[in-house]
């Protein structure tokens, strides 16, 4: 069992830290990612070697920090084409689908006639995965598991990103919610209850309760342990309208500019207190 105080990868190259059977051992030599079914292809600048961390702990909660994590199994896709669709029969998946002056979908849904290219309907499905910070402690973490250390004995000093991650994710969801709102569509943004919890509080989102006449639409999953490996399940559902999202978003309280001259007084003072030479 986890504390709070808990700090340490969870998932190395697609499997929990613990799981040493044969086969992931082998994967991992190899830096295979199982839900893509190919190489890990996420970078760091400082090894030579895939970055292979795909969730970690925090505060409790496990936290996925990379985007293919959300592909385990399709189980995303399937719920969202279950919700939208009715079922996944004829339906394909593409994936950055490109838009002038909207940039690009994460992923589109096309629904299609049968034995035909002819298309009755789509949706958008967006990812929003959180990141860390000091991202140095993390891949000293990652270094530790592959020379064989028992890295859920240590704590790394990461940290998370979360108020970077839904700032981003909101602009997006204004803009091209105003598309898909405006194309009587729909979009849904696939996130983790902890950072879609922290977008709630933050913009002090209110009048979520689901509807299926809103465009905009929130499936928040999280990370249940099974056996061997950690699946997603979806935890519960939201949906909204661009106006209630832009109004949270407009309402959002205004600093007093006294702070910000005393934060600039004490930059002058520091600057003053430096002995040019």
């Amino acid at each position: 069992m986890t504390s709070n105080n808990s700090h340490y990868p969870i998932e190395i190259f697609g499997y929990p830290i613990e799981n040493k059977n044969r086969k992931v051992l082998r994967n991992r030599t190899k830096f295979w990612c199982p839900f893509m079914n190919k190489k890990c292809d996420k970078q760091s600048r400082t090894i030579s070697f895939p970055m292979g961390v795909c969730s970690v702990l925090h505060k409790g909660s496990k936290i996925a920090i990379c985007p293919n994590r959300f592909l385990q199994g399709n189980k995303v896709f399937t719920d969202v084409c279950n919700e939208y669709f009715g079922s996944t029969d004829n339906v394909l998946l593409f994936k950055e689908v490109g838009l002038f002056k909207v940039g690009n979908f994460d992923f589109v849904l096309v629904k299609h006639k049968p034995i035909s290219s002819e298309i009755e309907d789509f949706c958008v499905v967006e990812f929003q995965t959180d990141s860390t910070t000091q991202t140095g402690k993390l891949v000293e973490a990652l270094k530790d598991f592959l020379n064989g250390a028992d890295v859920s004995k240590n704590r790394y000093n990461y940290g998370m990103n979360t108020y970077n991650t839904i700032k981003l994710a909101y602009i997006q969801m204004l803009y091209k919610g105003q598309v898909i709102q405006k194309w009587n569509k729909k979009i849904f943004w696939i996130s983790q209850r902890y950072v879609f919890e922290n977008m709630v509080n933050r913009f002090n989102l209110s009048n979520l309760g689901y509807s299926q006449n809103n465009a905009t639409i929130f499936f928040v999953y999280n990370l249940f342990k099974e056996g061997s490996i950690y699946k997603l399940k979806r935890v519960y559902k939201r949906s909204s309208t661009i106006k209630n999202l832009l109004t949270a978003f407009t309402k959002q309280p205004m600093p007093d500019i006294n702070d910000f001259i005393d934060v600039l007084k004490g930059k002058i003072e520091l600057k003053l207190g430096i002995s040019v030479t």
